[in-house]
């Protein structure tokens, strides 16, 4: 794979993860207020579950396809590339699904942990499962996570900008 721009180091990528949850997370507490305003007979349903990451989802496709980058990405001048150039909505879906698919066990485990104070050892396997794309990247021979291999794309380094 040749690239304009060096690809990002796997910290700076982690990094900028960390932050990213906390942008996402104020999107995500947005939605759920504006759909509860709008509809609070079904606050707490699957719908409004749906609505959430569909709104997350809508988010990220939309950052990646208009410019490669969220405002996490931009902070950390990283900018999501695809192989083949095209960052097109299909490898937009691929690459949310299998981080949604990591990361979805562990509010659901989280929660029933507190149910049922026996069961530790379930939040231990989902957070070795949210784990599970980032240590791919050591093994991985371009240091890509799981998520990016999946979907034939790359996060590289923008070079300072001086403007």
């Amino acid at each position: 794979m040749s690239t304009p721009h060096p690809l990002a180091p796997r910290w700076r990528r982690s990094v900028c993860l960390c932050y990213e949850v906390f942008l996402t997370s104020a999107v995500v507490i947005a939605s759920a207020m504006l759909f509860q305003l709008l509809l609070p007979k079904l606050a707490g349903s699957v719908l409004e579950f749906v609505y959430m990451v569909a709104v997350t989802y809508g988010y990220f496709a939309w950052c990646w396809r208009k410019s490669g980058q969220t405002l996490a990405m931009k902070t950390w001048r990283l900018r999501l590339m695809s192989r083949d150039g095209a960052l097109d909505w299909r490898r937009s879906a691929i690459r949310f699904t299998c981080l949604f698919l990591a990361f979805m066990p562990l509010p659901i485990v989280w929660a029933w942990w507190r149910h049922e104070p026996a069961m530790k050892w379930t939040l231990w396997i989902a957070c070795g499962w949210a784990l599970l794309p980032y240590l791919w990247s050591l093994l991985d021979k371009e240091g890509q996570f799981l998520h990016d291999r999946v979907a034939g794309t790359f996060i590289e380094l923008m070079p300072v900008s001086r403007d």
